[in-house]
């Protein structure tokens, strides 16, 4: 069970390290010159692509995590009643 524990909390982590690595990529292609000569008519789009990507994958993994907390509170809650 402790094994699922963390591999639960590397998960939530590592979304976030994707989300800053897709809202990064996503701003470089946006508003820099950095791969211009290898996309220069689509990177605004790809650019957009990958930030709303991220912020998908963010709502997703929060979602999931808020989701978790509530089942985690309502056994926490049953198992009070119980003891009672």
């Amino acid at each position: 069970m402790k094994s699922r524990h963390i591999f639960n909390k590397v998960r939530f982590y590592s979304g976030f390290l994707l989300l800053a690595f897709y809202l990064g990529v996503g701003i470089l292609f946006i508003f820099t010159d950095v791969w211009a000569d290898l996309l220069p008519k689509s990177r605004f789009l790809i650019g957009i692509i990958l930030i709303l990507w991220g912020v998908l994958r963010f709502y997703v993994g929060y979602r999931r995590y808020l989701r978790k907390a509530f089942t985690l509170h309502q056994k926490s809650k049953q198992e009070d009643v119980k003891t009672e």
